[in-house]
């Protein structure tokens, strides 16, 4: 069964972007399974955020200024990881960035 923020993903992104909302579903579910706490905690945070904005608990701009910090210690913490743990991280701010600041946020 989808989570909220699914279901709320589901039916802001549709036709034609499609590809971006499971690349988000599968940037959370890789994150949150990651071996290296700081980016399975990242996810986990990510995924609650989505609860959040899904069910009106917290604004657009709330939600956009919490991603934009989970961005911004994503990329700080990155500098300090080992060669595995900082392709994690990379990659889950290169998803952020391109599926939720550049995406999500648009049609919210």
């Amino acid at each position: 069964m989808p989570s909220q923020w699914e279901t709320f993903v589901d039916t802001l992104i549709a036709g034609g972007k499609q590809i971006a909302k499971d690349e988000l579903k599968i940037l959370i579910s890789l994150s949150k399974e990651d071996a290296n706490d700081f980016i399975r905690s990242q996810g986990e945070k990510l995924e609650r955020y989505l609860d959040l904005l899904a069910a009106g608990q917290i604004t657009k701009e709330e939600f956009e200024l919490l991603v934009k910090d989970l961005k911004d210690l994503t990329e700080m913490r990155a500098l300090e990881l080992q060669v595995a743990a900082k392709a994690s991280a990379q990659r889950l701010v290169a998803g952020v960035t391109k599926l939720i600041i550049e995406g999500l946020l648009k049609l919210v």
